[in-house]
């Protein structure tokens, strides 16, 4: 069963030289579908963000509707983000578990 989350991971993934693309952030974009995935979390939690012109500080994560923003993330960052505002936050809600 898929966990509908009300929280939404936003991954700057725009290509071009020295914007978060090519920084890894399409790599990064399936890490976290991959991710929320194998945690079984409804895929339509992670969405590609528009390029918000912080290059020096890419790929940049930002999450919603905590206004939480992740710079210069990696692939090995994914599965705690995923846990610390995803998986987390649907352990609490009531009804669930």
């Amino acid at each position: 069963m898929l966990v509908e989350s009300l929280s939404k991971i936003f991954v700057c993934a725009t290509p071009g030289e020295g914007r978060c693309g090519a920084k890894g952030g399409g790599e990064l974009l399936e890490a976290f579908k991959d991710e929320v995935e194998r945690q079984e979390i409804s895929s339509s939690t992670v969405l590609q963000n528009a390029c918000t012109r912080r290059h020096d500080e890419g790929p940049v994560v930002f999450i919603f509707p905590e206004d939480v923003v992740y710079t210069r993330v990696q692939t090995e960052d994914v599965r705690g983000i995923v846990e610390r505002h995803l998986t987390a936050r649907a352990a609490a809600k009531p009804g669930s578990g």
